[in-house]
């Protein structure tokens, strides 16, 4: 479980419950990784600082479709922004836990950053993205 308290400029959703998970993912059509879903079940996404935004699961499921993001990025799912046109992604794996980003006008993992090789300590360290 993260400390929420402890990230500065964190505004969060309520928790979401595995009724809602599943019906997410049953829209998306594919398997949330584990630790995102275990983020939602803290908050059904957050924003952080204005800047990051996390989805939710109705906001995952929107965001996912209107990007098409699985014909661009085959094998990902968008599981939030940064409020200026880039995407954070993650595998389409359930023991997944790194976090990509990539310009949206683009959305191909090969052209994509790493941002953070663990979800949770990106997460609790308050979504820092380098420049």
């Amino acid at each position: 479980m993260i400390d929420v308290i402890q990230i500065p400029g964190l505004i969060i959703n309520k928790p979401e419950t595995d009724i809602n998970i599943k019906e997410a993912e049953s829209q998306l059509n594919m398997m949330l990784p584990h630790t995102y879903k275990a983020l939602l079940k803290q908050t059904n996404g957050c924003s952080v600082g204005g800047d990051v935004l996390r989805y939710g699961t109705e906001d995952i499921v929107e965001r996912n479709k209107t990007w098409e993001v699985h014909h661009y990025a085959s094998g990902y799912v968008a599981i939030g922004d940064d409020g200026s046109g880039r995407v954070f992604l993650m595998r389409q794996a359930e023991e997944e836990k790194k976090v990509w980003i990539v310009e949206a006008g683009v959305m191909d993992p090969q052209h994509a950053e790493l941002v953070a090789e663990d979800l949770l300590a990106w997460f609790s360290k308050g979504c820092i993205v380098e420049a």
